[in-house]
């Protein structure tokens, strides 16, 4: 009798287990005693506050392009107002650049432009970045980094299931099955603030929220860049020659095609067609001497051979565009993978004129 009693002890244990996370579906005793948040998640927190602030100015007839990609479209953000050529588009308009985040990826490009339409928000046009670095599965701040930092919904760990490869598909399932792994539970913590009528401690979420909600930076004039034939043999050798070296030993090191980050790419596209988001594909124009470094690694020319086969030739909402190739004027650069600041208006005037051969855009 006593050793049919030892046999089941695994399973009350199991039982226990169990029924403890369970408790933590409660949100008062979640919220007690989950993690705090990281930077990932304080952007995500963040935006149902933007995509609020642009529905407003939509009420108002201004149209709001929102502008998503990395350092090489934050740029639009040193502009409190960029100048649009009257010619190209007339009336008031608003660049949204607080969805540009350095270093990042198209996992979380994706969950950004998901909570977008979850706040019931539909840009008039979205400027979304295509980078090559974003597509190499061993890049630095790939998905891995991000899925780190978040605690995602179950309707969000569903939806992202399919495109994530086995291992984090394992990850995505333990989360699932224990809220407690997903939130990174303390009991100890949990019961402590719970007691104390306190929640986890969020004061890198007010930080890093503070941060993220800014305003935007006025140009800086006294930072804007060399043009391409006048860099002295140490500004070009600083900027162009050991800054392409950085960027590949982060971004393209032991260059491998990421089908996760392309499926992502994938989602999003399908997503946009799914919700008539007029959308303006993009690539930003490099320094040749990194292009060129960058085209021996990856191949080069990934926008037309990776990217339009994504997009249905008679779209009604997307159009590709790739700045490499010569479409505009401006030679400035502050190093060798980033365009100057003073860019941003024939960029945008551009883009815009992109924008404008779509039949959803109005």
């Amino acid at each position: 009798m006593n050793q049919k009693r030892i046999y089941l002890y695994p399973f009350f244990i199991i039982l226990i287990v169990f029924l403890i996370d369970k408790l933590v579906c409660i949100p008062e005793l979640r919220e007690a005693g989950r993690r705090a948040y990281k930077s990932g998640q304080n952007v995500l927190i963040g935006l149902p506050k933007v995509w609020e602030e642009d529905k407003k100015l939509q009420s108002e007839n201004t149209k709001v392009v929102v502008v998503t990609g990395t350092s090489r479209s934050d740029i639009f953000h040193e502009w409190e107002k960029i100048p649009v050529n009257p010619s190209t588009y007339t009336g008031p308009i608003y660049f949204e650049t607080r969805s540009s985040i350095k270093a990042s990826e198209y996992f979380l490009f994706y969950l950004m432009i998901q909570s977008m339409t979850k706040a019931g928000f539909k840009p008039d046009v979205l400027f979304l970045e295509f980078s090559e670095e974003m597509l190499n599965e061993n890049n630095v701040f790939s998905y891995k980094s991000k899925w780190q930092e978040l605690m995602l919904h179950e309707d969000e760990l569903i939806d992202i299931y399919p495109t994530f490869n086995f291992k984090y598909q394992r990850e995505i399932l333990a989360k699932l099955f224990f809220v407690s792994y997903n939130y990174h539970f303390s009991p100890t913590q949990g019961v402590s603030n719970w007691i104390k009528g306190k929640t986890a401690n969020d004061d890198t979420y007010f930080i890093a929220l503070a941060s993220y909600l800014n305003k935007k930076r006025p140009l800086d004039t006294k930072n804007v860049g060399i043009e391409l034939d006048n860099f002295t043999p140490k500004e070009y050798k600083d900027r162009i020659i050991d800054y392409s070296e950085s960027q590949r030993e982060l971004l393209l090191t032991k260059y491998t095609f990421s089908e996760t980050e392309y499926g992502f790419l994938k989602k999003i596209i399908q997503h946009a067609e799914e919700h008539n988001i007029p959308t303006v594909l993009w690539e930003p124009q490099v320094h040749p001497y990194y292009n060129q470094l960058r085209k021996s690694i990856t191949g080069g020319n990934l926008l037309e051979t990776l990217g339009r086969p994504l997009v249905n030739p008679n779209s009604k909402n997307i159009r590709l565009i790739s700045l490499n190739k010569g479409n505009t004027n401006c030679k400035t650069f502050v190093d060798s993978s980033h365009v100057s600041p003073i860019c941003v208006p024939e960029i945008a005037d551009k883009l815009l004129q992109i924008a404008k051969e779509i039949p959803n855009f109005k």
